[in-house]
Parts: structure tokens; C-alpha cells; sequence
């Protein structure tokens, strides 16, 4: 939940369309994964999820939180680290699973999250590495 909330924001901050979009979908993202992780605590449960409950002390995601005005690279390295936290939480989450479903359903989740970290990562190498590659010949304006 908070997650989804986190990139709305991060999306409404923005003033690269792209970037906009690429938190936008992440935003999405999270709200399939609430979405799939509520269903199935309503149906082991037999009661809605009610998240003023579910604040759990024993699984922390130790991530040092950014500064107020951190810069687009450290938010993108945040989510990196998020993601792949999330990845082994839910791969964590299928071997303890009690049935063949739950176990697959954790196994998607932990496949979905492993994809948002890698690409993450990716945007994080983009970002920080902006060295660009050339020869004098690729120059256009040079003779």
C-alpha cells in the first residue's frame, strides 16, 4: 500500500514525462500485488484485510529512508534496493507456503518483484553512468 503511494508521489514530482510514466506503472504494479496478496488473505482468513493491523515486527526492510530532497539517482537506488528486498521476502514466502497455490502465487510474486529490481538497477546504471561513447568519426559537424 505504501508503495503504490510512494511512486504516485515520486510520479507527481516529476517533470519528465517518461520518468512520470515509468512511476505511474510502477504505482500499477504495487496495486496488482495488493490486489493479489488481499484476495488470498480474505480467502485463508474468511475476513478482509484490514492494514491498521497488519504492521508486522517481525519482517523489516532495514532501508535507510532518503532525504527529504533527494535527487531522482537516490530515489531510483532506494527502489532498486526495495524491490530486490521484496523479491526475497516473497521468495522466502513460497518455501514456507502451505499449499501447491500459495506457493505459486508467492513464486509470482517473487518473480514480479525480481523484474522491478533488475530494472531498476538498469535505470540506476543509466542514470549514473552517462558516458557517452563516440569516435572522431561520428562527430557530424566535423569534416
Amino acid at each position: 500500500i505504501k508503495a503504490k503511494n510512494f511512486y504516485f508521489k515520486m510520479s507527481a514530482q516529476l517533470s519528465n514525462n517518461e520518468a512520470q510514466s515509468r512511476f505511474r506503472h510502477m504505482a500499477e504494479a504495487e496495486q496488482e500485488h495488493e490486489d493479489i496478496l488481499k484476495a488470498w488473505y480474505e480467502e485463508t482468513c474468511g475476513y478482509p484485510f484490514d492494514a491498521s493491523k497488519a504492521q508486522s515486527k517481525e519482517y523489516k526492510l532495514d532501508i535507510t529512508e532518503p532525504e527529504h530532497n533527494a535527487t531522482f539517482l537516490d530515489i531510483l537506488k532506494l527502489i532498486a534496493k526495495v524491490e530486490n528486498k521484496a523479491f526475497h521476502f516473497y521468495k522466502e514466502a513460497a518455501l514456507l507456503s502451505r499449499t501447491p497455490e500459495e506457493k505459486r502465487m508467492f513464486e509470482r510474486l517473487a518473480s514480479l518483484e525480481q523484474m522491478h529490481a533488475d530494472q531498476s538497477r538498469i535505470e540506476v546504471q543509466m542514470v549514473a553512468d552517462e558516458s557517452l561513447h563516440f569516435s572522431e568519426n561520428d562527430i557530424p559537424w566535423k569534416i
